[in-house]
């Protein structure tokens, strides 16, 4: 028996079987060889650099979606703390804080990265305003 009738004989999904096979086995061969090719290695670089580069646009999307919660959650604080004070609920020194510095923090914001919001901006200037007041008559 001949290669050439050995060849006829296999099916499509053996001779790949066996191709695949072939150059795992000459890759290996080259792999230990004296020689300073290295193709598992090179392989290996390659996969490592795809998977990398996926992990590190995934972690950006994944950045991208906190800070946008974090801006939504300033505002809405912000926003819900001035309704609040609008509506006579009383909040304590702690509150009050705590509110300031995500005032603060959500103005830095804006500031940095040029974003206009006039509806924050104007409760955040209510919010000091009756702060500076409550402080004066010693309510808080």
């Amino acid at each position: 028996m001949n290669i050439n009738s050995l060849l006829q004989e296999l099916t499509g999904g053996e001779l790949a079987g066996w191709a695949i096979t072939m150059l795992i086995l000459f890759l290996s061969l080259i792999q230990i060889s004296p020689l300073k090719l290295n193709p598992w290695d090179s392989i290996f670089a390659w996969i490592g650099k795809k998977m990398t580069g996926q992990i590190r646009e995934e972690l950006g999307d994944l950045r991208k979606q906190v800070k946008e919660i974090w801006v939504n959650n300033h505002r809405h604080s912000i926003l819900t703390f001035a309704r609040e004070c609008r509506s006579g609920i009383e909040h304590d020194a702690e509150e009050w804080n705590h509110i300031l510095n995500l005032c603060g923090e959500y103005e830095e914001y804006c500031s940095k990265r040029e974003v206009m919001n006039g509806v924050v901006r104007e409760n955040t200037k209510y919010i000091r305003n009756l702060f500076h007041e409550l402080s004066r008559e010693r309510k808080l």
